[in-house]
């Protein structure tokens, strides 16, 4: 078998990466190789493909039969959760995507079991296992070419010319294939010369406690451009939880905890939810440019895929095409990049780079992104052969997303400059309370401290060792005032006060933000975000009421005590408090 450019019976193939695509691929190489006669020893590297926040998977009626084809028992559970579209979200204007009776599942287990991700590469797993395949859990560092010496053990001689190497151990394969996902990947250490697809920052976190609408059929929601540095949120309810997935160039954490409590604000999600799980990942952004070697090929997300691909029939599509590359177009590059790369993926590819660039034309489009997808979606009603759409929808195509998403985005930046902007009106604001008080701080003495203090003078107070729930209880029920730290758990303070005095429900709200960190760019930072005024901590009691209450202390009175937490150090107090 050393000198063959074919696989034939009892080449060994290597998968790199035990996700969907590294089972999937697996699954269908040996149901291939069966049906031709050909025997394969395929073995799966499957180590550090965990995710804490466990995705869920959205299938697709093309995603099953895929499935279904590759040998897989798909559980009658699964269909237990459907979705009745997608809504697309946009500076205040909606449009929903529908989907056809049955067509959108919503597979998910968490948080009493595994993700739907998950879920699916086991049942994946147990296909590919039931018809040879061996799955490996060790990391792999770099694959090398590698020529066996004349001399070697024919056993040698015939295993292989490419040596995986992992976790100091080393074999040899015919055959290698990259199905590791996006972000970072082996680069040069999977062959010299590998160009996977670029990729985008992403955050991603489960929330409980966010469902709504819980009588009606669920739907997942896209809201386009939320931030600045937030290029689209996508909310995907499951059974009891909701996945949140935020991406852009520059996204942060923090950024997604900030437009979750903006979506909790407008009635995307429940009031008082919780993050229960949140990591930054990385997607796929267009196509890949060099994706194969002599024996060597790349498959799934780090071949080619975009941020709105969010079923599993792209993924399963190009493993498919994988494994036939392989049995029925030789080893030898010019063969792969005919069978595979031109022949296999072109269309596949094609969308990628289209659903990638439809994104900033939709950031651009702005309160028309909405309209853009119904456009597209009547213009271009059927996918391709693959069924490939946006947003686990057949329908619109990316490329048919991008013409449209173009157009509008043309007209809209044309019209803002014939056109005075105008911010939309809340149809109901309400009467801010007075006497009442948001204290938002996550040291427990502090907020003690400032709420009797404030208690003492009749006034009443609600505090949050939580800010996420601030500004849902901002738009409900204005407070006279809130008292905000800088220092929070997961947004500053500074950030929510920007956030406060950018929407119209909350933007009249006073804010005194206050820190440790008594420094002039600080003070300067917070009066630049809308704060009325900066309180240095520990927080002076009558400069704090002066400032809420407009009035003088009387100089005879006996001076408050300075608010502080129960146990301080006596130095080093500014360098240390939050």
């Amino acid at each position: 078998m050393s000198g063959t450019s074919k696989l034939t019976s009892g080449s060994r193939v290597a998968i790199v990466g035990g996700g969907i695509a590294g089972a999937g691929l697996a699954a269908s190489l040996l149901f291939n190789g069966r049906a031709r006669g050909v025997a394969l020893d395929v073995r799966v590297y499957s180590g550090g493909t965990e995710e804490r926040t466990a995705p869920p998977a959205l299938l697709t009626p093309e995603c099953r039969s895929r499935l279904a084809a590759l040998g897989c028992r798909i559980p009658p559970e699964w269909r237990a959760h459907e979705l009745r579209g997608v809504e697309v979200i946009s500076q205040g204007e909606r449009e929903l995507l529908p989907c056809a009776a049955g067509g959108l599942w919503v597979v998910d287990g968490w948080p009493r079991g595994e993700g739907g991700l998950d879920m699916v590469r086991h049942v994946l797993s147990t296909a590919a296992s039931a018809q040879g395949a061996r799955f490996v859990d060790r990391h792999v560092e770099r694959v090398e070419r590698q020529a066996p010496a004349p001399d070697a053990p024919t056993a040698v001689r015939n295993a292989g010319p490419l040596v995986v190497r992992a976790q100091g151990s080393g074999e040899r394969f015919h055959a290698v294939a990259l199905a590791a996902g996006a972000g970072p990947l082996l680069g040069d250490a999977f062959f010299k010369g590998f160009r996977p697809a670029p990729s985008m920052p992403a955050v991603q976190a489960r929330l409980q406690g966010a469902m709504t609408g819980r009588d009606l059929a669920p739907v997942a929601r896209l809201w386009v451009a939320p931030l600045p540095s937030v290029d689209a949120l996508f909310l995907i309810p499951g059974a009891s939880t909701v996945y949140a997935l935020a991406f852009g160039a520059a996204v942060t954490p923090a950024d997604l905890c900030q437009v979750l409590m903006m979506a909790a604000r407008d009635g995307l999600l429940e009031e008082g939810f919780e993050v229960a799980a949140l990591e930054t990942t990385r997607l796929p952004f267009g196509p890949g440019r060099t994706l194969v070697a002599p024996g060597q090929l790349a498959v799934g997300p780090a071949a080619f895929g975009h941020p709105l691909q969010v079923g599993l029939s792209e993924t399963l599509a190009s493993c498919s095409r994988a494994a036939v590359a392989l049995l029925d177009g030789g080893l030898d590059a010019p063969s792969l990049e005919r069978r595979y790369v031109r022949d296999g993926l072109g269309e596949l590819m094609e969308d990628a780079a289209a659903g990638a660039r439809s994104i900033t034309w939709l950031r651009r489009a702005g309160k028309r992104a909405p309209a853009a997808f119904v456009a597209a979606r009547a213009k271009h009603a059927t996918g391709g052969v693959y069924g490939g759409g946006v947003l686990g929808l057949s329908a619109p195509t990316p490329l048919g997303l991008l013409s449209a998403a173009r157009w509008s985005g043309v007209r809209e930046v044309v019209g803002s400059w014939l056109r005075t902007p105008m911010e939309p009106v809340p149809t109901f604001v309400p009467e801010v309370e007075p006497d009442l008080y948001y204290v938002v701080d996550d040291d427990a003495d502090t907020r003690e401290a400032l709420t009797l203090l404030l208690e003492s003078t009749g006034a009443r107070v609600v505090s949050f060792a939580d800010e996420l729930a601030l500004f849902c209880a901002v738009a409900r029920r204005p407070p006279t005032a809130i008292l905000l730290d800088v220092v929070l758990h997961w947004v500053d303070g500074l950030r929510l006060c920007e956030g406060l005095k950018q929407h119209p429900l909350t933007r009249d709200t006073r804010v005194l933000v206050m820190s440790g960190l008594n420094r002039p760019h600080v003070r300067q930072r917070a009066l630049d975000a809308g704060a009325e005024a900066f309180l240095p901590k520990p927080v002076n009691p009558d400069r704090l009421l002066c400032q809420l209450t407009g009035r003088v202390p009387d100089p005879l009175a006996a001076p408050r005590e300075v608010l502080r937490p129960a146990i301080v150090e006596s130095f080093g107090e500014d360098r240390f408090a939050s």
